[in-house]
């Protein structure tokens, strides 16, 4: 598989955030990405409650400043009174935040807004582009906490100086929330059970062509050696939607085939950045003795860098290897840095490392044509 031909394609397909007008076309795309593997593919269908954002702005003054609502915070047609830090006793915080600050269930931002006393919170996310890079909303089927904006990083000054000032301000965060839907991909190929499971999230707030497409671009090579390899057991590969909005699509396929996560010799989560452009470090993470050396192994042989990896045994998984550690599975997780993550600038070619995207690719599939003798 050409690595630039992959990326050029996905990246075709635009924003896929969930259940929005992209991500139909996209997972239908993939599906038959797997397919062409020679696995038995299809789509599962999830349903989820969404939010459509509406207007959602701060006024302070004559400036205005345009973002987008936090996905599982609250909503309101206005609030008015002075900015101030988060922390503050002001009705409207301000803080600068990482857009990885969400990563998982329970992280301290959502502990900051059940404690707050803030009637409003305003975020701006900083990245190398500073675009607007939202956080992840894993409490999206149960928002809760007062309303927040999120604003591009490159607002961060304009808005810390007024909230220095105890400027006085009105916020918006409007949105509707509804029924929506997207998709799971689930590929299979046939043998004993339990079967290898290879577990990739594939929708995000833009075209993140280097947050998704390295994780996917492994996903299909390790589906298509796989395939073509001697096996003694069976294979189920899962590309699920929903990652933005707390694992949605990874909840729903784990309560679905419980199984999945709990007896597979090894769940392989090719997670968020792997050959991203500018960074290469890479952690390589799981619960089972030895196997995180033994990837690192194999990706050193792909023509990896060595240096930037970083292994280690146990500790607290993320993304949607945290799903798997949760109910009691094994897991092997590979998780990249990205100086654009979450930010509408992550695009083809900018963002991505081929050589790197293409040498993990070629590692997991050896790795996961090893798992399944």
């Amino acid at each position: 598989m050409n690595p630039a031909a992959f990326f050029a394609d996905y990246d075709a397909f635009g924003v896929r955030r969930t259940g929005g007008e992209g991500d139909a076309a996209a997972a239908a795309w993939l599906c038959e990405r797997a397919a062409a593997t020679g696995a038995l593919a299809r789509l599962v269908p999830v349903d989820f409650i969404r939010l459509a954002p509406g207007e959602a702005v701060l006024h302070a003054g004559s400036a205005r400043f345009d973002g987008v609502p936090l996905f599982d915070g609250g909503l309101t047609d206005g609030i008015a009174g002075a900015l101030g830090p988060l922390g503050s006793t002001a009705p409207i915080g301000f803080a600068e935040m990482d857009p990885a600050a969400a990563s998982l269930p329970g992280n301290d931002f959502a502990r900051a807004r059940a404690d707050s006393r803030h009637a409003g919170i305003v975020i701006a996310l900083r990245t190398k582009s500073d675009g607007l890079a939202p956080l992840n909303a894993h409490d999206a089927e149960a928002p809760f906490g007062p309303p927040v904006l999120q604003v591009a990083g490159r607002d961060a000054a304009a808005i810390g100086a007024l909230a220095a000032a105890g400027a006085q301000a009105r916020l918006v965060v409007q949105g509707v929330r509804g029924p929506g839907g997207s998709q799971n991909i689930r590929a299979e190929l046939p043998g004993a059970a339990p079967p290898l499971v290879l577990l990739t999230p594939r929708t995000s707030w833009w075209t993140s062509t280097a947050e998704r497409g390295g994780g996917i671009l492994a996903w299909l090579a390790a589906l298509k050696a796989l395939s073509a390899a001697p096996r003694a057991r069976g294979v189920v590969g899962l590309a699920t939607c929903g990652h933005e909005l707390g694992h949605i699509g990874a909840h729903r396929a784990f309560a679905a085939e419980p199984w999945l996560a709990k007896d597979a010799p090894v769940v392989i989560h090719l997670g968020a950045n792997l050959g991203a452009a500018e960074d290469e470090r890479l952690t390589v993470r799981s619960n089972v003795p030895g196997l995180a050396e033994r990837m690192a192994e194999a990706l050193a042989a792909a023509g990896h860098p060595r240096a930037p990896l970083e292994v280690v045994t146990g500790g607290t998984a993320n993304g949607e290897a945290h799903e798997v550690a949760a109910r009691g599975g094994r897991y092997l997780s590979l998780i990249g840095k990205n100086p654009w993550f979450h930010a509408p600038e992550d695009r083809w070619p900018v963002s991505v490392d081929c050589a790197r995207a293409g040498a993990i690719a070629s590692a997991v599939a050896a790795m996961a044509v090893g798992l399944a003798r």
